[in-house]
């Protein structure tokens, strides 16, 4: 399968706490500080914040315009008959986002809340027009003075990345809905406690990626142990209780669980050798079981890990890699767990202090893990593998601190095993 979306057009436009854009991936949280456009008039209006992050209240206009040259998904290649899949469709896409975001601190308390709105549209296909939304609400807390945390509650609904649905010839739309806590107190010196837990319901609108539609519970404890900003070590265990809600179209495959309980421990490492090398480790086990939210001994268990290396070359000049393995709920094939191998690399440079030039390549390999599943004819190709690939590349010219604009190229290709 390949999916390609390209040369998009951006441009992004901020004034008195109120932001329209045109592009994808340019946010003003990421300018330090914004003064107002013109001179303050001393004792006639209100001082503005000097950090546009500290606005107690945020709109959010988002548009961006591009080409998709495969909307649904479609299959093309050797073996994709068009006379079977049908041909890949490709028009002008529009993406359309609004937003408003609010914080406000009482007595040490962040309390925040946030909503956004907007619509995928094709030019002569609007039958494939969706819309995608998210909302959260929670508050950012303190306790005493050795405790902190996070209490949220979100719910967000978009169409599937390329690469991560099982249905073709169809957009598959994604809802989560869930709600989490993440509390660190301090024990003594540089060590902390962490407890996190949470739930989450996830549903798919295309048939056959209902297959993995789930809720999902999870309690987690650990340690930390934080020298500095820079030199930190975090371990942390944590228990997930998996429930496959909607598994009745593949009732009868053989392998496939219902429910499920992961338990994970993982070591992160955080260090900053110089301030132009830092790396971000992960490393740990993740075990499986065939019985919801159990303490049981795991039939399965599978490594972990990821390794972030960022490296600043020149004042302008950057480079970012990713190497990782991850288990996970399922999104583009039908497995009781996907394991995902994944290589990222990207480069920065600053042509200029307006200019930034970027580009970013990718490869992953999906595999079904804790189980073998064994299927009919029908579902085989959409329980075995896939392998995608990725590459993209952007320019950025930042006009003013109010005014931004960017032209971005994006290609994905998916390869099922079939």
């Amino acid at each position: 399968m390949i999916r390609s979306a390209v040369p998009t057009l951006g441009l992004i436009v901020a004034l008195g706490g109120v932001s329209a854009a045109l592009g994808d991936d340019l946010s003003l949280a990421e300018w330090p500080l914004l003064s107002p456009a013109v001179p303050a008039v001393t004792g006639v209006f209100p001082r503005l914040a000097e950090n546009w992050s500290d606005l107690p209240l945020q709109l959010h206009v988002q548009e961006t315009v591009g080409y998709n040259s495969n909307i649904a998904n479609s299959p093309t290649g050797p073996g994709a008959s068009a006379d079977l899949y049908g041909r890949p469709i490709g028009a002008l896409e529009s993406i359309s986002t609004y937003g408003v975001e609010f914080k406000n601190e009482v007595s040490g308390q962040q309390f925040f809340a946030d909503a956004y709105w907007g619509m995928n549209r094709y030019l002569n296909n609007g039958f494939f027009n969706t819309a995608h939304h998210n909302e959260d609400i929670g508050d950012n807390f303190t306790y005493g003075s050795k405790c902190a945390g996070t209490l949220k509650a979100s719910q967000v609904t978009a169409p599937s990345l390329p690469g991560q649905q099982i249905g073709f010839n169809v957009i598959n739309t994604t809802s989560t809905v869930s709600l989490s806590e993440n509390a660190k107190c301090i024990v003594t010196g540089e060590y902390a406690a962490i407890f996190n837990s949470g739930t989450s319901t996830s549903t798919n609108s295309a048939e056959l990626d209902q297959a993995n539609n789930f809720q999902s519970v999870f309690v987690a404890a650990g340690i930390s142990y934080t020298v500095s900003d820079t030199n930190s070590l975090e371990l942390l265990a944590t228990v997930t209780g998996t429930d496959y809600t909607d598994r009745q179209l593949v009732s009868g495959e053989q392998g496939l669980l219902n429910k499920l309980t992961t338990d994970q421990v993982m070591a992160t490492y955080i260090k900053n050798f110089s301030p132009t090398l830092a790396l971000n480790a992960q490393i740990g086990i993740i075990g499986v079981s065939d019985e919801y939210f159990s303490f049981g001994i795991p039939h399965t268990i599978l490594p972990q890990y990821s390794f972030s290396v960022q490296w600043t070359a020149t004042p302008k000049l950057a480079f970012t890699a990713v190497v990782s393995r991850f288990a996970a709920p399922p999104t583009s094939i039908i497995s009781n767990l996907q394991a995902t191998d994944s290589a990222t690399a990207s480069v920065t440079y600053h042509y200029t202090p307006k200019v930034l030039l970027s580009a970013n390549l990718e490869a992953s390999y999906s595999t079904g893990a804790a189980g073998a599943v064994s299927s009919n004819l029908l579902l085989a190709p959409f329980t075995q593998s896939q392998r995608t690939y990725g590459a993209g590349a952007k320019l950025t010219y930042t006009l003013t601190p109010f005014l931004a604009a960017d032209l971005s190229y994006q290609y994905t290709r998916s390869i099922q095993s079939s």
